[in-house]
């Protein structure tokens, strides 16, 4: 298996190029250290006196964003990655003060309205946490494909793979539209929709115009199992009629869902490989589906077999959970042959 050479995979993902694009956020982590029910009833209680201090929160302000996350997590793994964020003046200076020390590419960033989010994780046992975001997109909302400038189109058509993330943006169907229209068809292209709840009118939007494109789809769509069943329209249904509802409507997409216990990838309604989650106890609850996003990429272009590549991308992610920071690759394969899997299976 290529992960027990560490050299050879090293050498492998230190030639992958990965554009990311175009969501970066500053966020502000708070860690109440209290159950959801706990901080509710103080929380009652301080609105109810009529203001006040809850202490004993822990607060971290880190560069976050499904883009930025994944951007990372790609850095952190070896791989050349240029990010195409927007940002503000003083977003730019956040960026350049934590990723170019990984090594990313930030000369395409563009500038605009800050995105940002505060974002409480909530413990409701060892191995469960709940993160709730608090978010303004700023002008992540509205980057299109004429947003884009000559030199970021060069970046993207110059990579290969394209990683596009986030919901959040309301011209997402135009940028991806763009982007799979005026880019060579042998680059990859990735999806992540992120939290799709506020967006439900946008559904039969991001089936008929993104998964449905009648030219070239994206390759891969990743998410979880509450994202997936609502790109598939079957809120009720089990993981794995959502998975073969999904690769049947749109059997040209590879559809990775990933769960806290179990990870799948469908292709034309087969279930082509299913892998189970490291256990681990959480100290980080933010930041796994990007981190697993990065992951499976990267196996997967190194040319890991699916099951391998997804084995790779729980590693890259229980990494972040149980370490609360990103793993390099010598710190994923150390983790992958340490840590024990969990034994849940979801059907």
């Amino acid at each position: 298996m290529l992960t027990d050479d560490i050299s050879e995979f090293q050498r492998r993902s230190s030639k992958l190029t990965v554009a990311v694009l175009p969501d970066f956020y500053i966020d502000v982590m708070i860690n109440p250290h209290r159950t959801f029910k706990d901080l509710k009833k103080q929380l009652q209680e301080v609105y109810a006196r009529g203001g006040g201090n809850i202490i004993g929160t822990e607060v971290k302000f880190v560069p976050g964003g499904n883009g930025g996350n994944v951007a990372k997590t790609l850095a952190a793994l070896g791989v050349e990655t240029t990010f195409l964020a927007q940002t503000s003046e003083f977003g730019i200076k956040v960026l350049e003060y934590f990723m170019h020390p990984l090594g990313i590419n930030l000369e395409v960033t563009s500038t605009g309205s800050i995105a940002s989010s505060v974002i409480f994780e909530l413990a409701s046992g060892a191995y469960d946490k709940s993160n709730i975001m608090l978010s303004s997109a700023g002008s992540v909302a509205s980057f299109s494909s004429s947003s884009l400038t000559e030199e970021q189109w060069n970046a993207l058509r110059k990579s290969g793979v394209i990683a596009i993330t986030n919901a959040q943006n309301l011209e997402l169907e135009n940028l991806t539209e763009g982007i799979l229209q005026n880019t060579p068809k042998e680059i990859i292209v990735s999806l992540d929709f992120s939290d799709l709840t506020p967006h439900l009118s946008r559904i039969d939007g991001f089936r008929e115009r993104l998964l449905g494109h009648p030219i070239r789809p994206p390759n891969l769509v990743l998410g979880n199992e509450n994202e997936f069943r609502l790109l598939a329209k079957l809120p009720k249904a089990s993981i794995t009629e959502t998975g073969q509802a999904l690769s049947s409507d749109f059997p040209e997409i590879f559809f990775a869902l990933h769960t806290a216990t179990q990870v799948y990838l469908w292709h034309r309604t087969h279930l082509l490989a299913t892998q189970q989650c490291h256990l681990v106890t959480l100290q980080n609850a933010t930041g796994a589906g990007d981190a697993w996003h990065a992951g499976f990429l990267v196996g997967w272009q190194v040319g890991l077999s699916y099951k391998d590549a997804m084995a790779f991308a729980n590693a890259v992610a229980g990494y972040q959970l149980s370490e609360g920071k990103i793993g390099n690759a010598a710190d994923i394969l150390r983790f992958m042959k340490d840590t024990p899997l969990q034994e849940t299976n979801h059907k």
